[in-house]
């Protein structure tokens, strides 16, 4: 039986493929330079000298047989004569800092967008964190740089990521949802830094920001955004209002006497909570201590006409 096209299985550009072999659990394929053109310089492609040479594994989207492929080839290091310095040969299509090629780590980072890290590892029998790693690679190559031109509105906030309560702020475009900017920490500086790549035509178009009442915020949008509306948060509004109406309790506490401190004594999620959101004995008992306390009563009042304006 004749094996034709064997070169399909690694179109690598100045490779050809020398020896192919499966074993238990995995498939091999050799590669060797093309005599035709022979060692090459990574950026130039001018002729390389053989100075030193060395072998290089890596990692290659998996076959039938076995759930990885390793791909072998001879690596050159030489002094380029048109660059003037000293460079290794490696395929095109093998990425130069790690041990898989491109078409593998996109395999990689394609299941990684379905399916938990953990899953993705153990299918290819690696790490968790060379999956992550893998997956930042790609999406910062493949992802197209966002348009910065025609900007409406733009939405600003921070995430919390991993542990110790470590922060991103993140930047979208408030019309179509599109992310902007992602960069760690959730000082003025993280929106200065995007704000910064703006010119003085894209800032102009730029209408409304929405932002939570932090002043890092405020502060970077009012000094590179000057014209622009700021519009906050409304889940951090509530929390503020609901914190108004808390204190609005607490200081009817300290006036109250005993009796009417059992009144008030554990009703702040009475008081926050929607009114829709309550069963029939927390509605009747909401009812009997908003009937009792004039001040509450207001305090409620206003938070549920609030709560009730169209986003």
């Amino acid at each position: 039986m004749k094996i034709r096209k064997l070169k399909a299985l690694a179109p690598f550009k100045r490779y050809v493929v020398a020896e192919l072999s499966f074993e238990e659990v995995d498939c091999q394929i050799k590669l060797n330079f093309d005599k035709r053109c022979g060692p090459r310089c990574p950026k130039c492609a001018s002729r390389l000298p053989r100075n030193k040479t060395g072998q290089r594994v890596v990692m290659d989207c998996p076959m039938a047989h076995g759930p990885i492929t390793y791909l072998s080839f001879l690596t050159v290091q030489g002094c380029c004569p048109h660059c003037l310095h000293y460079v290794t040969t490696c395929p095109a299509e093998v990425h130069p800092s790690t041990q898989a090629t491109w078409r593998f780590m996109r395999l990689v980072s394609s299941l990684a967008s379905v399916a938990a890290n953990t899953d993705v590892a153990a299918f290819f029998e690696i790490s968790d964190s060379t999956v992550r790693r893998y997956d930042k690679i790609v999406l910062s190559m493949d992802t197209p740089p966002p348009c910065l031109d025609g900007i409406r509105t733009l939405l600003i906030d921070e995430k919390s990521v991993r542990k110790k309560h470590n922060y991103v702020t993140v930047i979208l475009n408030g019309d179509t949802g599109e992310l902007l900017h992602m960069v760690e920490g959730r000082k003025k500086e993280s929106v200065t830094s995007f704000l910064e790549k703006l010119n003085s035509s894209q800032k102009a178009t730029i209408q409304a920001v929405g932002i939570d009442r932090a002043g890092s915020y405020q502060a970077a949008v009012q000094e590179y955004l000057p014209n622009a509306d700021i519009v906050y948060d409304r889940f951090h509004l509530m929390m503020n209002i609901n914190e108004a109406v808390s204190e609005v309790r607490r200081n009817e506490w300290r006036q109250a006497d005993q009796e009417k401190r059992k009144w008030l004594k554990g009703k702040r999620f009475l008081l926050i909570t929607n009114r829709n959101r309550l069963d029939i004995d927390g509605q009747v008992e909401l009812h009997r201590l908003l009937q009792a306390n004039a001040s509450l009563s207001c305090a409620h009042i206003l938070k549920e006409q609030f709560q009730s304006l169209p986003l």
